[in-house]
């Protein structure tokens, strides 16, 4: 079954990408149509913006900074230009060199009102990157309506991301990731959770570039309160790694390999042991647009009982994401449209007794920027359960429609 899910998910990311990918061939045409442009006439000004322009788009950030340098030279008092530079450099990771032309263009004093507020929030965060510190999180609360149980319930989630510079030459960054979540409308809900997540460790550039691959080795902390799909609350410790690779700036693939020990407290006071490993791929053929495809395995296994469980999940998750400005001019100024479909699969058994889980949800989301980094968020979910024991199965399903308040920094 989880097989078939897989493949199904992977013809869904092949369906939803093709129109992606359509704009993405469409803009990358333009774009080698206007280089060559360029080479008949090499000192072409606005095809050299175009080709910066379109660079951009397609997240090709060195390709749009070594374009704007050479248009820079040529134009030292265009403000513009020198803006759209920095921003290439903020990019790529060159907060130095971003700060110089931030300033110049701030020295110009040409930028009007919106640039210049642009270019200082860009500077403050150009400084606060560039002292070797960062701090990334996102604060969220709203309102959620199950349909079925009608008990509306309020929820937070919180995401913090610190990184401190080590300072050797591969850029080894110290990093902290903190999350917590809360959502509990009623005990029968099968949304209903409560978590706090601690992960901390240096995450090393082993190309020593602003792409290639990443290692992070770590240690996790995590506690869990009434996972209604497990039936079990707990606090555990483990040990793992994380794996990135931006490949390039369209793919950036993922792996997560994790070993740890448990202490459940509901329904019975029982230590296990768990291992967890974890796939994934994001694919933005724009700035604008992204997806990502994610597949995991885990184990779980009572210890110090006479007559253990074992658990094995398995899951795999397709989402997507796309940010657009309306064409009417009002608030909010900067939307975001997605969705997702996951599909997990739960067996859990001892000597006596089998239990098989199949858990789907699905559901899309509106996010709207009332200001640069508040918006405000209408989301609807979908979930379905077939819980199975001893050849009896149980289902349930539930929807839940939400509106949530939130803050990126």
């Amino acid at each position: 079954m989880l097989r078939a899910t897989i493949l199904a998910s992977a013809a869904t990311l092949a369906l939803l990408a093709a129109p992606a990918s359509a704009q993405s061939a469409d803009l990358e045409a333009q774009r080698q149509a206007v280089f060559q442009q360029m080479l008949a006439d090499p000192a072409n000004r606005s095809l050299m913006q175009q080709y910066a322009q379109l660079s951009v788009q397609m997240r090709d950030f060195e390709a749009a900074a070594a374009t704007l340098e050479r248009l820079v030279d040529l134009e030292p008092t265009n403000t513009a230009a020198r803006v759209e530079l920095a921003i290439a450099y903020f990019a790529l990771g060159s907060y130095d060199v971003a700060q110089y032309h931030l300033a110049a263009a701030q020295a110009s004093g040409a930028l009007s009102p919106a640039d210049a507020a642009r270019v200082a929030r860009y500077q403050a965060e150009s400084e606060e990157r560039g002292d070797g510190t960062e701090l990334d999180g996102r604060i969220e609360a709203g309102l959620a309506w199950p349909a079925e149980s009608g008990d509306t319930g309020t929820f937070f989630n919180a995401n913090l991301d610190y990184r401190f510079d080590l300072g050797d030459a591969n850029v080894t960054m110290w990093v902290t990731e903190f999350a917590y979540s809360n959502y509990t409308p009623d005990t029968g809900s099968l949304n209903a959770r409560q978590s706090a997540r601690l992960r901390t460790g240096p995450e090393f550039r082993i190309s020593g570039d602003a792409y290639g691959p990443r290692l992070q080795p770590y240690v996790e902390f995590e506690w869990l309160d009434r996972d209604p799909t497990l039936s079990i609350s707990y606090t555990s410790v483990a040990v793992g790694a994380a794996y990135q690779n931006p490949i390039n700036e369209r793919f950036t693939a993922y792996a997560d390999l994790q070993f740890g020990r448990a202490s459940a407290t509901e329904p019975a006071d029982v230590d296990f042991e768990f291992h967890e490993a974890s796939l994934g791929l994001t694919y933005r053929p724009s700035r604008d647009t992204r997806f990502r495809l994610s597949g995991w395995v885990e184990e779980l296994r009572e210890v110090d009982v006479a007559n253990p469980f074992t658990t094995g999940i398995a899951g795999v998750r397709l989402s997507a994401q796309h940010a657009f400005n309306p064409d009417f001019n009002v608030l909010p100024n900067r939307w975001v449209a997605g969705g997702f479909v996951e599909i997990e699969q739960i067996d859990r058994e001892n000597t006596f007794t089998m239990t098989e889980i199949e858990e789907q949800s699905y559901g899309a989301f509106l996010r709207a920027f009332v200001f640069e980094d508040i918006y405000v968020e209408t989301a609807w979910a979908q979930v379905m359960q077939d819980a199975t024991t001893s050849g009896v199965t149980t289902s349930s399903e539930e929807s839940v429609v939400s509106v949530q308040l939130g803050w990126e920094f």
